[in-house]
């Protein structure tokens, strides 16, 4: 295909933002010249970098191909030109081929999966990492106060354990916790009655895992005082 045919040139200037995490958009970007960052705020609200795109590359497909918002955000790093394609013309090329189609939704919703998983990569507490899970879903759907079940988390117990990389038993059990103590309900999806109860819960995980070091490093104090280690 011409480029008349696929879309338009933008230039950005160094440390433009092109997109941020969570904008609708339906346009796919073909690097011609100069440099693009893609970052991805995690659950403490800093942003890490994923990748830096140079002249050829492209990137921004997934939200051209399933239309959901932005996984991460795209800001030029140098001065660049872009190749803005348009999203009826590729789609129209993809739709001719049923099985390229369905090779490429199947490779965006990993992507999508693999994305996420790293906003929760270096937490070594199983339920801090469900709870800050809850809170960045809930963050991104805005669902702080959690009303409309419409609006909710999705309740998929296999689908949360392969992102958090816990056993499905584990998220069964985490889930039980909080229904139990009237912090989420769950149904068709996990709504968050109280935010402000989820942040307690996690400062009372957080204290007794601190607890827990405490009296592990005086175990260890005290042998090492008994045989004068």
């Amino acid at each position: 295909m011409e480029l008349k045919n696929i879309g338009y040139e933008r230039i950005l200037k160094a440390r433009e933002t092109l997109f941020r995490e969570g904008d609708l958009d339906d346009e796919m970007y073909l690097i011609k010249s100069g440099k693009v960052r893609i970052v991805k705020e995690m659950d403490n609200g800093e942003e890490k970098t994923l990748a830096f795109l140079g002249e050829g590359s492209f990137f921004g497909e997934m939200a051209v191909l399933d239309k959901r918002p932005r996984s991460a955000s795209a800001i030029a790093e140098t001065d660049t030109e872009l190749i803005i394609v348009d999203r009826d013309a590729f789609l129209s090329k993809i739709n001719e081929n049923p099985f390229i189609k369905y090779t490429i939704s199947t490779l965006t919703h990993r992507i999508r999966r693999v994305n996420e998983m790293w906003i929760y990569h270096g937490i070594p507490n199983d339920i801090i990492r469900f709870i800050r899970y809850l809170k960045y879903r809930a963050k991104k759907n805005d669902t702080g106060t959690g009303v409309n079940i419409d609006t909710g988390i999705s309740s998929d117990v296999e689908e949360i354990s392969v992102i958090l990389a816990l056993e499905p038993s584990k998220v069964k059990d985490f889930l039980k916790k909080l229904k139990k103590e009237d912090i989420i309900e769950v149904d068709e999806a996990i709504i968050i009655n109280s935010m402000e109860k989820l942040d307690e819960f996690e400062e009372l995980v957080i204290i007794q895992e601190e607890c827990e070091r405490l009296k592990e490093f005086e175990d260890i104090a005290s042998l090492s005082k008994k045989f004068e280690l």
